[in-house]
Formats: structure tokens, sequence, C-alpha cells
């Protein structure tokens, strides 16, 4: 009987490596997508320079981004359903790739900052993908990894934009002509990656792999607006979307206010720059060896619950340190926030992923496309709106010379507060044989 069973999950089932192939080709869209997203916002001041326009219109290009992902989203998410992951990221690339040549007229704003509109409604179709095509390819035993190293691509672009884009831009000239090879370097590299995805990305596999999510709506089935009714009234679901618009929220927060949380602690800009650099690189390491844990014991909610504890714990001590140390205490001057930041870093990224994977698991494959725009349309909501009350807080409460103490007292309150419904996620067990 149980021979019996092995043939038919051998006939049913599939596992091929080309999966590598296509996360590797997906990783290049990711990556370009933030590449072309934080192009401008690390030679602000030259761009202003070259192209003769204020501080604000230059933030205004890579603001596009978290504003115009809000109305986008959820559509996207909706044809990655209806189409399947490979079309939606085609569409999602080709709209990237198009749109950042218009951006060779750098003496023209206003077709610059179309060239962004058009690029930021590209972003969603590439990352409200990930788990789609994940679980299209990968088994359950491997569904939170393969998301985690999908994720890690997105923060290698970011890290890419901030460490080459300065120093290109310095090479090259800074000028009309320096500012347009710059970014026909970027477009190229854009089109590179379309053409390899077209050229080796696979919509599926010939059978599909080992799953064990509960399916709440078959591949194909009719997807529409009242879908998302379908997926909010998943118990789990709910809480999940709590969680990530707090969990993301705060992280950039943190990464977008970080300079001026440092300054009264008398931590230099150079070294808050670091900072946050360790926590970028910290998080993708996080990334990888995290979900890789969470796939090896078949659970998600411990990992998540753990998440939330460091950032409360880590959150409150950075609030409460100074540059000499904690309230006076000199434990190594600004060492302890690269330590903190390093930890907040890795649990909080690796929680990213891990969400992804657990919407996906709860809402079938079927509507994973729509439940991860959902989730990032709140991820990124929370992004803006966190970053605002922060800044509100600090000035409400009169924080002497800048401090943000009581603005990451909030944070620690919210962490808190996602602490509390994270306890209360319903994780099935996976059953036993799965993957073996």
């Amino acid at each position: 009987m149980a021979d019996r069973r092995v043939v038919v999950e051998e006939e049913e089932y599939g596992l091929y490596g080309y999966r590598w192939v296509v996360l590797a080709t997906f990783m290049l869209i990711g990556a370009m997508t933030q590449l072309m997203w934080l192009n401008y916002a690390p030679i602000t001041s030259q761009v202003q320079n070259i192209m003769h326009v204020s501080e604000f219109q230059v933030v205004m290009l890579a603001m596009m981004f978290p504003l115009l992902y809000i109305p986008v989203s959820i559509p996207a998410g909706m044809i990655i359903d209806r189409k399947g992951w490979h079309y939606a990221v085609m569409v999602g690339a080709v709209i990237t790739t198009g749109f950042s040549f218009l951006r060779l007229f750098t003496g023209n704003y206003a077709l610059v900052l179309i060239g962004m509109i058009g690029i930021a409604i590209g972003q969603p179709f590439v990352l409200n993908a990930i788990t789609k095509m994940t679980s299209t390819w990968f088994p359950t035993r491997e569904a939170a990894m393969a998301t985690g190293i999908a994720t890690l691509s997105l923060f290698i672009g970011m890290l890419v934009a901030q460490a080459a884009t300065p120093a290109l831009l310095t090479a090259l000239g800074e000028n009309q002509s320096g500012l347009r090879m710059l970014v026909l370097i970027y477009s190229l590299a854009s089109l590179a990656g379309l053409t390899l995805f077209a050229i080796f990305a696979r919509a599926k596999p010939p059978r599909p792999p080992k799953r064990t999510e509960r399916e709440i709506q078959e591949e194909g089935a009719v997807i529409n607006w009242s879908s998302v009714g379908t997926i909010f009234s998943i118990y789990d679901f709910r809480i999940l979307c709590v969680i990530i618009f707090i969990g993301n929220g705060a992280f950039v927060g943190i990464l977008q206010l970080l300079e001026k949380i440092m300054q009264p602690k008398h931590v230099s800009t150079g070294a808050a720059g670091n900072i946050g650099a360790v926590m970028v690189f910290a998080g993708m390491v996080g990334c990888i060896i995290i979900p890789a844990l969470s796939d090896r014991v078949r659970k998600r909610k411990p990992f998540i619950v753990i998440a939330a504890v460091v950032a409360i714990l880590g959150l409150f001590f950075f609030s409460a340190m100074k540059g000499h140390g904690v309230y006076g205490l000199n434990p190594g001057g600004v060492a302890p926030f690269f330590i903190i930041g390093g930890i907040i870093g890795i649990f909080l990224f690796a929680a990213y992923p891990l969400l992804l994977t657990f919407a996906e698991e709860c809402t079938g494959h079927g509507l994973t496309g729509t439940a991860t725009a959902i989730l990032l349309l709140l991820g990124n909501a929370g992004g803006v709106i966190i970053t605002l009350l922060m800044e509100w807080i600090k000035d409400a409460t009169g924080g002497k010379g800048g401090s943000f103490f009581w603005a990451l007292m909030f944070l620690v309150l919210l962490f808190v507060v996602a602490l509390v419904f994270a306890s209360f996620l319903r994780e099935g067990k996976v059953p036993e044989g799965v993957g073996d």
C-alpha cells in the first residue's frame, strides 16, 4: 500500500532542478525594480544641480513608488492570479524597462517624472508575484526558503543602488552627460534582465511540486473584487495584515529616519549610514537562514513571534542608548548600535518572507497573488503612515535636540500589539511525510 502511494506521488508531483534557474531570473527582475526606485536617492544633491530642480522634486521621483503601489497593488495581484505569475512579471519588466529609457531626457524633469511613474506602475506586477512563483515551482518544504531568497534580490537591488550610483556618477561626470550615461547603464541592465527572463523563465513545471496548503480556489478560477472579500474572511490573513502594517512600516520608518534618530545620540552621519547598511546586510543573511529553519521545523508562527520580541527589546535599548553608552555607561561607544541594529535587521527582514509564505499557505495557491498584493499594499501604507507619525511624535513631545525617544517607544508599543496578534495565529501542522 505504501509503495503504491509513493508511485502515485511520483506520477502526480514533480521536483525539478530548473526551479533554481526560474528563481534566479526572477531575482534579476526583482533587483532591477529596486535599483530603478532608488536611482536618484543617493545622488539627490547632484541631481538638483544637474537638472536645476528642487530637493522636493528629486524626492518625489522616489516617492512615486510607495504612492502608486497603493492603487496599483490589488489590480496587479488579480492579474497575477488570473494570468499567472510569469505573465505578470513579463508585463512589469516590460513596463519598467520601457519607461526607464524615457529618463534619458535628463534635461526635462516632466519626462523623467513620467518615466519614474511608469516604472512605479510596473513594480507591483513583479513584487506581488513572489509567492505565486515560489508556490508554482517549489514544494512546501522549501517555500519559506525560496521566498526568502527571492526577497533577498530586492535588498541586493537597494544596496547596489546606494553603493554604486554615487561612484558611477562621479566616474561618468556630475553633469547632464554623466547622468544620462548612468541612466543608460541601468536601463540596459534592465533590458538584459528582461531578455534573460524571457529566454529562461518558465511559467510552470511539467508537474506541480508537492504542496500541503488548503486550496480555497482552484487555479484558473474567476478572480474578481469579491476575491478580496474571500481573502479577508480568513482569520489568519486578517492577523497577518496587522503584523505586516506594523512590521514593514516600522522598519521603513527606522531606515528613513535613522540619521535623524542618531544625531541626538552623538553618532555621526557616516556612522548612522553604516548602521543602516549593517541592518540591511544582516537582514539579507536572515532572509536565507531563518526561512530555511522555518522550512526545516515546518513552522512559521514561532519565528514571527520571535521577530516581534526581538523588535520590542532591540528598539527599547535603541531608544535608551546614547553615543557613549546606556545612561552614561560605556559598553563600547557606537558598537552597541551596530550589534543591536544587526540583530533587529536579521529577524525583521526574515519575518517578511515568512509572512508572505504564511499568507500563501492560508489562502491557497489560487489567490496568493491577490493576497500578496494586499499585504504589500498595507506594508507600503504602513511605511508612509508610521514614518509620518514618528516625525509628529518627535515634534509633539518636544524632543530635546530632536530626540526620537518617544517615537521609538511608540514603535515598541506597536510591536507589543504585533506580538499579541501573532500569538493568535492558528498555524496548522503540516501532515507527516510532507517533503520526505
